[in-house]
């Protein structure tokens, strides 16, 4: 059976802090290595069978720069196994992938508006692109895509969605995401979590994706209605909206699957430094940072089943099962 290639252009938004950059190098050398692993994983599952195995190739852009892919060079048809490619050229991109990023999506920085810019279009006139966006990429597509002038009704009550400071500040470390049910039964590789064995990535930031209401609030929806077909991921305490996803076309992640405790560790200490934290603030933020760590193991957290579920969605492979609840979400 003939392999099915993912070409991914991840779109580098900032230089990880510098322990990490010495010892892992780019944000998008740390993708393709969780990617590439995710991807041996997915092909021996039980739930692969009788599926093509899937492999995939990166190709790196320094957005900061001012380097994009080439129009051209995104996919405008689905994907065949008799698609014809030179030899060693990857083929057409299939997925976008927007790093995290220190800077806020609302900074008044030189290349913010052409990253914004690039993945309207994207989204409009490439639907064959999955587009994917980690922490800051997730805040730079909720707000290319949802937020702006746009406003929305749900039941009656209109609402904005925007990107803006948390009202309870950083969220730091290991906390418990209650995945939504319609979101999880759309990838196997989710279907272990539940309200009562919530989802844990390591997470860092003090922005976040809001909706709000413009005139009576909904009861109990605060913060978390979005435009149909959208759907949020999930939520935490802190976060109503842990992360957005069209079906076939856009996922977003509040949350960190590509970093360890090191990581986020270190960009914590570099917080720290950049905001003048209390050394007991930062203490707390560490200490549930180093939840996942166990000795001379890998982290115990979920950064691989969330590395499984995008590249099923790069792949284009969102399954519908019966289990799916009621889609809307307004």
């Amino acid at each position: 059976m003939s392999v099915r290639p993912i070409h991914i252009a991840v779109l580098d938004t900032d230089i990880p802090c510098y322990p990490v950059y010495a010892r892992r190098g780019l944000y998008s050398s740390q993708f393709k290595f969780l990617l590439t692993a995710a991807a041996d994983r997915i092909n021996t599952s039980e739930y692969r069978q009788h599926r093509r195995p899937l492999s995939i190739h990166i190709t790196a852009f320094d957005v900061v720069g001012g380097s994009f892919p080439h129009f051209e060079s995104l996919r405008v048809s689905p994907w065949s196994p008799t698609e014809n490619r030179p030899p060693g050229f990857p083929g057409p991109v299939d997925a976008i992938l927007v790093t995290g990023a220190a800077a806020a999506v609302y900074d008044n920085l030189h290349w913010i508006a052409g990253l914004q810019s690039f993945i309207e279009r994207v989204y409009a006139d490439y639907p064959m692109v999955k587009i994917f966006g980690s922490c800051f990429g997730h805040q730079l597509i909720a707000q290319a895509l949802l937020a702006s002038d746009k406003s929305y009704t749900c039941q009656g009550s209109s609402f904005k969605i925007s990107v803006e400071p948390s009202s309870d500040g950083h969220e730091i470390g290991m906390h418990p995401i209650t995945l939504n049910p319609a979101f999880v039964s759309k990838f196997p590789p989710l279907a272990r979590f539940t309200p009562e064995q919530p989802f844990h990535i390591q997470i860092i930031h003090g922005d976040a994706a809001i909706s709000s209401p413009e005139d009576t609030p909904i009861p109990g929806r605060k913060g978390t209605m979005l435009p149909e077909p959208w759907l949020n991921i999930g939520s935490s305490l802190k976060c109503p909206i842990q992360g957005l996803y069209k079906p076939g076309q856009v996922l977003t992640f509040q949350g960190h699957f590509e970093f360890d405790a090191f990581a986020t560790a270190e960009l914590c200490h570099q917080f720290a430094r950049q905001f003048q934290w209390p050394e007991a603030l930062l203490a707390s933020y560490l200490e549930n940072i180093r939840r996942s760590v166990v000795p001379g193991k890998e982290d115990d957290d979920d950064s691989k089943t969330a590395a499984e579920a995008v590249l099923l969605f790069f792949a284009g492979e969102d399954y519908t099962r019966s289990a799916d609840i009621n889609p809307s979400s307004c």
